[in-house]
């Protein structure tokens, strides 16, 4: 689990041992996963929580071992190529293990195993547990208010985007029972179970945007489904809800449903966190908070960066903490890699600015992308470079179509769209503004080493499954 003060795992090969910072005991194990210790681990044996993805191991993780017929878990391999041994090894099939070294919890079934263990430690837990649900901005916002609450203390939040329900139980299981915060990301797919392990005392709804979409969905339905978070909270927690969203008036009925006291946050007159101002060249955000205004320069740029930092002081107030140490930690925050990170490198010897927002895309976050690339002010050219943005459904043609008008109205200098679903949007971008339209990513690449100049600034921007991310990898590893 991911704090603000990470651990690094030790050079050593042990693993079953006590663990001075381990909170679950053999009998809590055991409890929660109505398991048998084949090997049972010695008396004073504690463990610091669960993993059931190799390369997020931390020392003194409980790892869970796949096999052919339980997939749940990481393969056995993995696990003798850690430095670091796990606290133990769970499985279904402890007979397929090769001379394991450390104590083996027998399980019927691998998923329900995790689950357990999630929900068991959730039971535990005496601290505040936040959970972020959204179609676009979930783990920024996470990280953005874990680094804000990182201000009265450590925090843990989810790792490696876990946040369906094997994830959320997993990232759960590693949060220490005494942790003043835990900060959990939340997708759509099976919510209501995340929701009622996890138990938000406050849950964070940053948008609904057309995402995951299938042929038949409508905007509502993926409102309805994501409003599922509200399911494990008891009446009187609170719903932090972006006023601006999309079915903004579905949201807002699960929640009351529910029971729940509702803060608000965006632009709209009348929100109790309302953006008053934000100013593109400095990044000051102006705030009106709950009659107080703020002024604050977060260490992120772009507008939807300051909507999500209003999400973050609604939070931090509902939680009653003083909002002053959260602005100073908003200052320090960075935009993600894969989410807006900034980065310059040297390409062919010319100075290049890459915006990476590649991680993922759908039609809100691609219009907050090239409003933040619009507002830069470089010494050369702002470029875009663009792959399609999936799983929009029925309306996907005239998704990717809309976009030519926000670029039209932009002051972007430069287009390149990758992928079929940007025909006719590349029939209406103004001719001065195009660059190239091409079918596959892979084509851009002889393209951009023989059109960027020295001082542009390139935004990265498509779905993960159209691989513009491998784009910036590509052009990170030419930087000298």
């Amino acid at each position: 689990m991911d704090d603000n003060n990470n651990s690094v795992a030790k050079n050593s090969r042990s693993g079953g041992s006590a663990d001075a910072n381990g909170f679950w005991t053999a009998k809590d194990v055991e409890l929660a996963t109505g398991g048998e210790w084949l090997q049972a681990p010695p008396q004073d044996w504690r463990a610091t929580g669960l993993s059931i993805y190799a390369p997020a191991m931390q020392p003194a993780n409980m790892a869970v071992v796949r096999t052919e017929k339980d997939t749940c878990g990481m393969p056995e391999a993995a696990v003798h190529t850690m430095l670091q041994q796990p606290a133990c090894l769970i499985t279904t099939a402890p007979e397929e293990l090769t001379n394991p070294q450390v104590p083996v919890l027998k399980i019927s079934d691998g998923t329900e195993a995790v689950l357990s263990l999630g929900r068991y430690a959730r039971n535990q837990m005496a601290g505040k547990v936040i959970g972020v649900t959204g179609s676009a901005g979930k783990t920024t916002c996470v990280a953005m208010l874990a680094g804000a609450l990182s201000a009265w203390g450590s925090v843990c939040k989810s790792a490696f985007n876990a946040n369906l329900p094997r994830g959320v139980a997993w990232n759960l299981a590693s949060v220490p029972w005494d942790a003043p915060f835990a900060v959990l990301e939340m997708a759509i797919g099976r919510m209501g179970i995340s929701a009622r392990m996890a138990r938000p005392h406050i849950a964070v709804f940053t948008n609904i945007q057309p995402a995951h979409l299938g042929e038949k969905d409508t905007l509502r339905d993926i409102a309805v489904t994501k409003s599922a978070i509200f399911s494990g909270m008891t009446p009187g927690s609170i719903a932090v809800l972006n006023r601006d969203m999309l079915e903004w008036e579905t949201v807002r009925e699960a929640a009351e449903k529910r029971q729940l006291t509702i803060l608000t946050y965006g632009e709209s007159s009348g929100c109790d966190f309302q953006l008053l101002k934000y100013e593109a060249d400095t990044h000051r955000v102006t705030v009106n908070a709950q009659g107080q205004t703020l002024s604050y320069v977060p260490g992120a740029g772009g507008k939807h960066m300051a909507i999500n930092s209003l999400a973050v002081l609604a939070t931090v107030a509902a939680l009653g903490l003083p909002l002053a140490p959260a602005t100073e930690k908003l200052a320090l925050f960075q935009a993600l890699a894969g989410r807006g990170e900034e980065s310059s490198i040297l390409l062919n010897g010319q100075r290049i600015t890459v915006l990476d927002d590649a991680y993922n895309a759908n039609p809100g976050s691609m219009a907050a992308a090239l409003e933040r690339l619009s507002e830069t002010q470089p010494a050369g050219r702002r470029i875009a470079v663009l792959g399609e943005m999936a799983e929009l459904g029925r309306d996907t043609q005239r998704y990717h179509t809309e976009m030519a008008a926000l670029i039209n109205r932009s002051q972007i200098d430069r287009v390149y769209l990758a992928g079929e679903a940007y025909a006719e949007c590349w029939q209406q971008i103004d001719n001065a503004r195009k660059g190239e339209f091409v079918a596959s990513h892979l084509a851009l690449k002889p393209l951009l080493l023989n059109t960027l100049q020295e001082g542009d600034v390139v935004l990265f921007k498509g779905s993960h499954s159209t691989r513009i991310h491998e784009l910036v990898r590509w052009m990170s590893a030419l930087n000298k």
